[in-house]
């Protein structure tokens, strides 16, 4: 590299950085197939359980988040009875859920979970990146609860 000017060695050592700390950013995200599996943890957890598995998955730092995967469940209500990001939201009712868009995402979460699972697409805010970001979740219907869990999908 001592054949190249100084200012094009900075950029380029300013690029490689960059680039691991992308690489870096992706490996601490979760992927659409460990959201399916949180999903299938959650569902088996309720199913030996219970209700009372709820309060678990709104805890912080319990076996149903992982990075940036939490669980979340809505009740036959509409009503948001898990959050494991946000506890606050516990108790809200997801039909009034907009995303940053302003696509009402809470409806489209009611509409669209099945028994075999969908993905819903929408934005939102990113925790890691603080900006608005992609976001897909996996919603699957069971016993009249739906379970979901969200994948972010930032631009590279």
């Amino acid at each position: 590299m001592e054949n190249f000017p100084r200012t094009l060695r900075a950029l380029i050592c300013v690029t490689f950085i960059g680039f691991l700390a992308g690489m870096a950013l992706a490996a601490d995200r979760g992927t659409e197939a460990q959201a399916k599996a949180l999903v299938a943890k959650a569902i088996a957890a309720y199913d030996a359980k219970g209700k009372s598995v709820f309060s678990e998955m709104t805890a912080p730092n319990t076996a149903f988040t992982d990075r940036d995967l939490y669980i979340f469940v809505i009740g036959p209500d509409h009503k948001t009875v898990a959050h494991g990001f946000d506890a606050t939201r516990v108790g809200q009712d997801v039909l009034a859920l907009k995303d940053a868009t302003g696509k009402p995402i809470g409806k489209a979460f009611v509409r669209k979970a099945t028994q075999a699972g969908a993905w819903v697409n929408y934005v939102m805010k990113d925790p890691l990146t603080g900006r608005e970001e992609p976001k897909s979740s996996w919603l699957v219907r069971h016993r009249n609860y739906i379970f979901g869990c969200g994948v972010y999908k930032p631009a590279s």
